[in-house]
C-alpha cells in the first residue's frame, strides 16, 4: 500500500509539472506571436511594452494585496535604498530586454527572433565566468561550444531581417 501511495504521488507530481511546463510553453509561444501581430498593426513597440508592463505592475499589486488580504500577514516593505540599489538595475534590464525584444519584430522573423533569443544561455554562461559564479570547467566549455554551433546551424540560411 505504502509503495504504490508513492507511485501515484510521484505521477501526480510529474504530470503536474508537465502541465505547468507546457502551460509556460504554450504561453510564451502565443505572447511571441501576438506580440508580432500587434506590431504589424501598432508600429509604437516600446509604447506597447510599456503598457503590457504598466498592466503586469497593476495585476500584481492586486495579487499582493489579495493575499495579504486572505493570510492577515503584513506584507515585506523594502527601502527606497534597497529598490534603487537592487530591484531598479534589474527592472531596468527586463524592461529593456522585453522593449527592444518587442521592437525587433518590426525588422526581423519571429523564427529569427526565436533563434537569437535562445543564444541568452551562451551571454549567461559567459558572464557567469567573468564574474566567477561559475568554474571554467572542460564539460562547460564543450556545453557553450555545442550550444553556439547549435544555434549557428538554425540560423546559418534564415537570416531575412530589414536592414
Amino acid at each position: 500500500m505504502g509503495r504504490w501511495a508513492l507511485d501515484v504521488a510521484f505521477v501526480w507530481k510529474a504530470a503536474l509539472t508537465l502541465g505547468l511546463v507546457l502551460l509556460y510553453y504554450c504561453f510564451s509561444i502565443g505572447i511571441t506571436f501576438y506580440n508580432k501581430w500587434l506590431t504589424k498593426s501598432f508600429h509604437f513597440p516600446l509604447f506597447m511594452t510599456m503598457l503590457h508592463l504598466a498592466v503586469i505592475f497593476l495585476f500584481s499589486a492586486l495579487s499582493r494585496a489579495l493575499v495579504q488580504c486572505s493570510s492577515h500577514k503584513a506584507r515585506v516593505v523594502l527601502s527606497w535604498t534597497d529598490y534603487l540599489r537592487r530591484v531598479a538595475p534589474t527592472a531596468l534590464a527586463t524592461a529593456l530586454d522585453v522593449g527592444l525584444s518587442n521592437w525587433s519584430f518590426l525588422y526581423i522573423t519571429v523564427s529569427l527572433y526565436t533563434m537569437t533569443k535562445s543564444s541568452a544561455v551562451l551571454f549567461i554562461l559567459i558572464f557567469s565566468l567573468i564574474f566567477k559564479l561559475e568554474e571554467l570547467r572542460a564539460a562547460l566549455v564543450l556545453v557553450v561550444l555545442l550550444i553556439a554551433g547549435g544555434l549557428f546551424m538554425f540560423t546559418y540560411k534564415s537570416t531575412q531581417f530589414n536592414v
